[in-house]
Parts: structure tokens; C-alpha cells; sequence
């Protein structure tokens, strides 16, 4: 009964609705940790993670590209359920009181790297709907929360409710961006990883230029990767534009890639996620954690690189911004490094051309909000269909 409960809130987080991701952390450190044994507990966790991340099934074979069966894409879904699944397992006992400790550590395995490069679906992420503007104050209390709710389910969950109850009257409302800021959503479809003719990719890049400087506002954001490769040869094609923008006191952060190199065979492109900083400022942002497996391949001289000690804000007409890229929306752990650097606007940047028909892109703006909220910093989304 414990298990199909599990499975049913994982699916309900996959709905991508603040209720799933709450039930998530009021209920499951009760349905795993109570259970009579290890196996048990970790069989629980798997059914929560297996039912929070089935939307990787349905966008794993364009996640990963064509040559990827169903079987593969399959696969992917399952190893991902698994390996979150194991701190719960491991920090699982039958001295019930030592809980108030180890399901919160638990929690924060699945947050820190290594496994938090993959820490989807994390309980974790219901702090900015619970406590609002409680900062790391309510970051606390979601963590701590768990570990009383293991030990004592009424008396736990009852206290949380009632915090979050009070931290949400306290709440004035979602923070908007400054003045001026303004994200624009483009629909490209697989500009930066299918095949493009050069005219198509021209004449995009021409309404990427005429959208930036024709908008009013002072800092234009584009999606993730809709140049699919900035080099100095696009700085001159761009010239006249960011002569422009820089005349009128206008910024735009574009989404791109960064060629590194083009050997043959041409699998072992490399490259950088970046998001290019032009007009009255100039300077490149380069994503912190691409895609693991996909974009990100550990061993291979192909794909972009893993930055995971890079800088997470970017300095921007007067605002520090916190820069998360498509995925990293998505993990905790570059939302709450990120934090620690101060920010004071969220910019998330993303091209969800290949999770149509999955709830993932809404995924990503949940988890987004929920941080924007839980430290009282506003956001903007661009995002690339």
C-alpha cells in the first residue's frame, strides 16, 4: 500500500503542480523510512522516483537524439529512479529516533553532486511554496522537517503545515523583475542540434537582431542555444545591431553554442553552453551543469563541458543575475549555489523543442518560482519551442 501511495505522489509531482511537489515532502519520509525493512524502503523510493520522473521516458529519445531506441530511452528513466533512490535506502534503520538526522542527509545526498547532477524530483523543491521569502531559513525547515516527519508523522507534518501556513500570510507576493528586463520566448524548433540550411539559420538570426532592437526594454533575454554557433564571424554579422543597442543603453543575453573544435568524425564536436552578454555590456556566461550523458559526456572529448565550480551570476545593467540554463532549472543544487552568491534576479534560459507533449518545460518554471519565492528574488524565463 506504502509503494502504490509513493507512486501515486511521484506521479502527481510529474504534473508539474505545487500540490505534488508539497505531498511529496510531507509524505515520503513516512512511506520509506517507516517501512519494516531496507528493501522495502528502497523499493518505495524507487516507485516515488520511478512515477516523478516518467516524463524522462516520453523525452529521452529526442533528449539523447535519433539513434536511441525505446528500450534506451527506457533505460535512462529507470537508472535515474534507481540511483536517487539508493540514499534512502542506505540511511534507512529501525532505530527510529536516529531518522531525525538521517532522512534529512538523506534528502541532501540527492542534492549534492555527484548524484545531485542528476536530482531531479526533490522533495526539497516544495521550500519556496511552503515558506516563502524564509530564504535559508525555510530551506531549514523543509530539511529538518523531513527528519521530524519520519519520527513523528502527525506531530511533524502538523508543525510544517502550520509554519507554512504562517510563512505564507507573511508572504507579499512573488517579486517582479526590475524595470526594463523582458524575456522573449522564440519558436525555432531544434535550431541548435538539427540540421538547419544556412538561409533558415540566417534568417532566424535576423529576427533574433530585429526582436532586440525593436523592444523597449533595457535588457532583452533570449532562450537557450537559438545561435547555434557564435564565433567572431557572428560578432561582425551582428555589428550594426549591437552598434545599436549599445547606442541606446540596451543589453541582450542570447543562448548559444561556442564552437571548441570540428575534427572528424563530426560526433566529436565539441563545445559551450553559453548565453552571450552584447550591447551596452559585453560578456559570455557559460552553463555550469549541461546535460549528463547527453550534452555533458564524462570521458569523452566531445559535447560541452562540465563547469561545475563556475561563476553562477552575471553582472547585468546594475543586477546580479543568476544565470540557470534549461536543465540546471531543474536540479537543486545550481539554484541553491546560486543563491549563496547573492542574486537579485533568477534569468532562466531554455529550448524545449524536444519535450513536446511532457510536462517538463513546466517543470522547469515550477522549479524556478519555487526558488524565486523561497529567497524573495524575482525571475524571467525565455524559452525556445
Amino acid at each position: 500500500m506504502r509503494l502504490l501511495t509513493a507512486v501515486a505522489i511521484g506521479l502527481t509531482v510529474s504534473t508539474a503542480r505545487p500540490a505534488g511537489i508539497i505531498a511529496a515532502l510531507l509524505l515520503l519520509p513516512v512511506l520509506t523510512f517507516r517501512q519494516p525493512s531496507r528493501r522495502k524502503c528502497y523499493a518505495t523510493a524507487v516507485g516515488y522516483y520511478a512515477g516523478a520522473l516518467w516524463p524522462l521516458a516520453l523525452g529521452a529519445r529526442n533528449f539523447f537524439g535519433p539513434d536511441v531506441s525505446a528500450v534506451g530511452a527506457l533505460g535512462f528513466w529507470a537508472i535515474c529512479a534507481l540511483l536517487l533512490s539508493l540514499p534512502y535506502a542506505l540511511l534507512w534503520t529501525n532505530k527510529t529516533v536516529s531518522l531525525t538526522w538521517r532522512a534529512p542527509v538523506a534528502l541532501l545526498i540527492g542534492v549534492i553532486p555527484p548524484l545531485g547532477l542528476i536530482g531531479f524530483a526533490s522533495p526539497l523543491t516544495a521550500a519556496g511554496f511552503l515558506f516563502p521569502g524564509w530564504s535559508w531559513v525555510g530551506f531549514g525547515l523543509a530539511l529538518t522537517g523531513c527528519g521530524f516527519i519520519a519520527v513523528y508523522p502527525k506531530i511533524g507534518a502538523a508543525g510544517v503545515v502550520a509554519a507554512a501556513l504562517s510563512a505564507n500570510l507573511l508572504y507579499p507576493g512573488d517579486r517582479q523583475p526590475p524595470p526594463g528586463w523582458q524575456a522573449l520566448n522564440t519558436s525555432f524548433g531544434g535550431i541548435s542540434h538539427e540540421r538547419v540550411s544556412p538561409l533558415h539559420a540566417y534568417l532566424l538570426a535576423q529576427q533574433i537582431q530585429t526582436e532586440a532592437t525593436a523592444s523597449s526594454a533595457k535588457v532583452i533575454v533570449f532562450p537557450e542555444s537559438v545561435v547555434r554557433a557564435w564565433t567572431d564571424s557572428t560578432d561582425l554579422f551582428w555589428k550594426r545591431s549591437i552598434d545599436d543597442l549599445r547606442q541606446n543603453g540596451k543589453i541582450v543575453l542570447i543562448g548559444a553554442l561556442i564552437p571548441e573544435s570540428l575534427p572528424r568524425p563530426a560526433e566529436s564536436y565539441s563545445y559551450l553552453n553559453a548565453a552571450i552578454m552584447r550591447g551596452a555590456q559585453t560578456g559570455i556566461f557559460l552553463q555550469r551543469v549541461p546535460v549528463p550523458v547527453s550534452v555533458w559526456k564524462p570521458f569523452s572529448r566531445s559535447g560541452a563541458p562540465l563547469h561545475l565550480a563556475g561563476s553562477p551570476v552575471l553582472d547585468i545593467a546594475g543586477q546580479r543575475a543568476a544565470v540557470l540554463i534549461c536543465y540546471e532549472q531543474v536540479i537543486p543544487w545550481t539554484a541553491l549555489t546560486a543563491a549563496i552568491a547573492r542574486p537579485t534576479i533568477f534569468v532562466g534560459m531554455a529550448n524545449d523543442y524536444w519535450a513536446t507533449g511532457t510536462t517538463i518545460p513546466q517543470w522547469q518554471r515550477l522549479c524556478l518560482r519555487s526558488w524565486s519565492r523561497l529567497f524573495g528574488i524575482p525571475y524571467l524565463l525565455a524559452v525556445n519551442t
